[in-house]
């Protein structure tokens, strides 16, 4: 029999996910004003660098496009696996796979067929396209390309839930989950977190090696990075493994180590990036500034989010729908203001402003209607 009592609601998790992905947000905005960004072209919607370049661009956006790429989706990964075996242990296998049916694989299905054809025909209309909406979604969904846009990351995330929870469905792995915990609690926080460090490498450096950095494994719409298939599963594996109250308590002491480092592994990312060093060098700085990145912003998530007042209850609940909708308000907004003669940090800026505010106030209305917040 199993007792295990929920985890608690640990605010510096949720505050955590909202600025995680507000990052998303502005990844995607950096990307349509980046230097050497190349737009679609001849009637595509899938040939330029981002489906809406603006010719107003900034080399100080690729830096963030570099620094936000190097470490937030395993980050995601990693938050997202923090309440999987309680939540299991409360629910049981069956209503545990119903949820996450609800939660993650409804708003798949709807967004792929809705939010990516409305996304990417912004893309159709500046590559010189001249058909119909109606018209344009008949022919993604049925001829393609059909991609995922940020929504791979949502049937990633199913596919991966629904795999781990039915590992630790299977008894021996649920004890050797618990073993594996009280493992960790006998050693000092620090041992353990690097061993994190050493899995991932693991995890992510043959897969590296064999598809490099830029491959896709698709399927229709749906689609996943070659090259981190590994470590995206380590990383929720982990979180689901060590748990939200275990990470929580690794991070009360001796906390500044992890950003501290986090900066050295930033200044040594940057240092490496673009220079011609061996595949597997590049993996390994990956790794390191993938890693140690995400253990410091949750040191310092921990060490210093407090309660949320009334904005901050409301981001923390929106967060997921600010992560499904705002990828066609980004290039719609981005498509509207690509005659406007301002520089590209200020429409950059206007863009975040505006793409984050309104994802924010269509979540909060869509999750109005009835139903709607059990999965959004």
């Amino acid at each position: 029999m199993r007792i295990a009592q929920p985890a608690a609601h640990f605010p510096a998790f949720d505050h955590l996910r909202v600025f995680v992905i507000a990052l998303v947000v502005l990844q995607h905005v950096a990307l349509g004003y980046m230097a050497g960004a190349q737009a679609v072209s001849a009637g595509s919607y899938t040939n330029g660098s981002a489906p809406v370049v603006d010719m107003a661009q900034w080399s100080g956006f690729n830096a963030v496009v570099t620094w936000t790429n190097g470490f937030f989706m395993p980050l995601m990964f990693l938050l997202s696996g923090l309440f999987v075996r309680s939540s299991l242990a409360r629910k049981g296998l069956r209503q545990y796979l119903v949820d996450r049916a609800l939660r993650l694989g409804a708003p798949l299905l709807v967004g792929i067929v809705t939010i990516v054809p409305l996304s990417y025909y912004a893309a159709y209309l500046l590559g010189g396209g001249g058909d119909s909406f109606a018209t344009f979604w008949a022919r993604m969904v049925t001829l393609g390309p059909w991609p995922s846009g940020p929504l791979w990351f949502v049937g990633a995330l199913l596919v991966f839930d629904a795999a781990l929870a039915l590992l630790l469905a299977q008894d021996r792995i649920w004890q050797f989950a618990r073993r594996f915990g009280h493992a960790l609690d006998s050693r000092p926080a620090g041992a353990w977190l690097m061993l994190f460090i050493v899995a991932s490498a693991a995890a992510y450096l043959p897969f590296h090696l064999a598809f490099g950095k830029s491959h896709w494994l698709t399927a229709g719409p749906f689609g996943i990075q070659s090259s981190r298939i590994g470590l995206y599963f380590l990383s929720f594996a982990a979180g689901a493994f060590v748990g939200a109250d275990r990470l929580a308590r690794a991070f009360e002491r001796q906390w500044i180590r992890w950003p501290l480092l986090a900066i050295v592994a930033t200044v040594a990312f940057f240092a490496l990036d673009g220079l011609p060093v061996p595949s597997w060098v590049d993996g390994v700085m990956l790794v390191l500034f993938s890693t140690i990145t995400a253990l410091g912003l949750l040191a310092l998530a921990v060490r210093f989010s407090g309660q949320s007042g009334s904005i901050g209850n409301s981001l923390c609940a929106n967060a997921y729908g600010i992560y499904l909708m705002h990828w066609p308000i980004v290039l719609w907004l981005q498509l509207l203001l690509l005659g406007t003669p301002l520089a590209p940090l200020a429409k950059g800026a206007l863009v975040m402003t505006l793409g984050f505010s309104l994802s924010w106030l269509a979540s909060s209305l869509f999750r109005r209607l009835p139903g709607v917040s059990r999965a959004v």
